[in-house]
C-alpha cells in the first residue's frame, strides 16, 4: 500500500513538473527568458583600436591673422574663404603686373582675407619670402604712403585707407579701398598692431641699408633692389647702365633722395650705394662705370671728366649745371647724380660711412739698428 501511493505521488509530481516546463516555454513575453538571453556568454571580440585624432594644420600665414577679440574688433567678422598663394602655382590677377619682380625676390607664398563689418570692407594680404632680403626690397618699392610714427614692423607707412610695414621675411599690406571711412581705418590699425606682434622674429634691414646715408634723406624715397628687374622697373631715373652694377657680387643696391633746406629750387639729389662681398669686385665695377662714360663723351661734346684724387671721386659733368659722381673705397661703390651744385653732390657722397682703408707704414730703421 505505501509503495503504491508513492508511485502515484511520483508520477503526480512529474505531471506538475511537464505542466510547468510546457507552459513556461510558451511564454515569449516571460522577462526571465530575455534576461537569461542577454547573460548568456557571447564570443570576445578584438578591442576597439584607438583613432589617432589628425589636425588640419593651419597655414602659417592664417596664424598671423588678428584673432577678432569682441572687445577690440566689435562685429567684424571674417567674409569668404582664406586664399592662399604658393610658389610654382600661377599667380593670381591681382599679382600678374608684379609676376618678373616676385620671382626675383623668391616670393614663397602670398594670403589675402576680406574683413567686413556691415558696409565696411578690409583686405589684409600678407606676403611672405625666402628671406628678409627679399621682404625688405617689397616694402621699399610696393609700399604706399607716408612714413607713420605706428609701433608696426621694422618699416611701416599709412595712409588714410591703409598700412604697410615689412617685418622679417613678410610685407604686410592691409587696406579698404573706401574714401573716409573711419572705422575701416581703426580696424586696419589694431590688425597691423596684432599681426606686428604675432611676428615673433626680428631681422635688421640689408647692411648697404644701414649704410645708406640718413642726414637730408627724403623719408620714403628709399628703394632697395636684388637684381635688374626691380632695378630696371624702379631705378627709371638712374644715370648709368644698371647691367653694369653686376649685383649677383653683391649685397643688394639701394637708392634714395637727398635735399637739403637751403636747396635751391629744392633741388633733390638722387644717391645709389651698393655693396660687394670683396673690394676688387667694387674696383671691377668702378673701372667699369669709368668706361661707360668715357664712351659716352667720345659722342657727347658737352660732357667732360675729371677725377678727383684727393676724394677718389670721378666727377662728370654732362652739361653747365648737371653734374654725377662716383666715388669706391673698399667694397662701397656710390653713385650721386641729378647734381646742379658740384658741392652739394661732394656733401652728400661724404656723408657715407665709407670703409677705413688701413695702410702699412714704411719701414723704418730704428736707432739699435744702426
Amino acid at each position: 500500500m505505501n509503495s503504491s501511493k508513492t508511485k502515484i505521488y511520483f508520477l503526480y509530481i512529474m505531471l506538475l513538473a511537464s505542466y510547468f516546463f510546457s507552459s513556461a516555454n510558451c511564454q515569449t513575453n516571460d522577462p526571465t527568458k530575455k534576461y537569461e538571453e542577454i547573460i548568456q556568454p557571447q564570443e570576445p571580440t578584438a578591442p576597439l583600436q584607438a583613432q589617432p585624432v589628425i589636425e588640419k594644420k593651419q597655414d602659417e600665414l592664417i596664424l598671423l591673422l588678428p584673432k577678432l577679440d569682441p572687445a577690440l574688433y566689435n562685429n567684424w567678422n571674417t567674409t569668404g574663404e582664406t586664399f592662399i598663394w604658393t610658389q610654382g602655382n600661377p599667380y593670381p590677377d591681382f599679382l600678374q603686373q608684379n609676376q618678373e619682380l616676385f620671382n626675383e625676390l623668391k616670393l614663397e607664398k602670398i594670403l589675402k582675407q576680406t574683413y567686413t563689418k556691415e558696409n565696411h570692407v578690409v583686405d589684409i594680404l600678407v606676403y611672405k619670402f625666402s628671406d628678409f632680403t627679399g621682404a625688405y626690397s617689397a616694402y621699399t618699392v610696393l609700399h604706399n604712403g607716408a612714413t607713420t610714427k605706428l609701433k608696426v614692423g621694422k618699416n611701416a607707412s599709412e595712409s588714410d585707407k591703409l598700412v604697410n610695414f615689412w617685418k622679417e621675411s613678410y610685407f604686410v599690406d592691409i587696406h579698404t579701398s573706401s574714401e573716409n571711412d573711419s572705422t575701416a581705418k581703426e580696424f586696419i590699425i589694431l590688425a597691423s598692431q596684432d599681426i606686428s606682434k604675432n611676428i615673433q622674429t626680428e631681422h635688421m634691414p640689408p647692411v648697404v641699408a644701414i649704410q645708406l646715408p640718413a642726414l637730408n634723406r627724403v623719408q620714403g624715397s628709399e628703394k632697395y633692389c636684388l637684381g635688374t628687374v626691380c632695378c630696371k622697373k624702379y631705378f627709371t631715373n638712374s644715370a648709368v647702365n644698371i647691367d653694369l652694377f653686376n649685383l649677383s657680387e653683391s649685397g643688394g643696391i639701394i637708392t634714395a633722395q637727398y635735399q637739403t633746406d637751403d636747396s635751391k629750387d629744392k633741388e633733390r639729389i638722387s644717391l645709389i650705394l651698393t655693396r660687394y662681398t670683396t673690394k676688387e669686385s667694387a674696383q671691377t665695377i668702378f673701372t667699369s662705370l669709368k668706361e661707360f662714360f668715357e664712351k659716352k663723351k667720345t659722342t657727347n661734346k658737352d660732357m667732360s671728366i675729371d677725377f678727383d684724387i684727393d676724394n677718389s671721386i670721378l666727377k662728370i659733368k654732362n652739361q653747365k649745371i648737371n653734374y654725377t659722381m662716383l666715388k669706391q673705397r673698399g667694397n662701397l661703390l656710390a653713385i650721386a647724380y641729378d647734381i646742379t651744385n658740384k658741392k652739394t653732390g661732394e656733401q652728400v657722397l661724404a656723408l657715407i660711412p665709407w670703409p677705413i682703408e688701413i695702410t702699412k707704414p714704411i719701414n723704418t730703421i730704428t736707432n739699435t739698428e744702426k
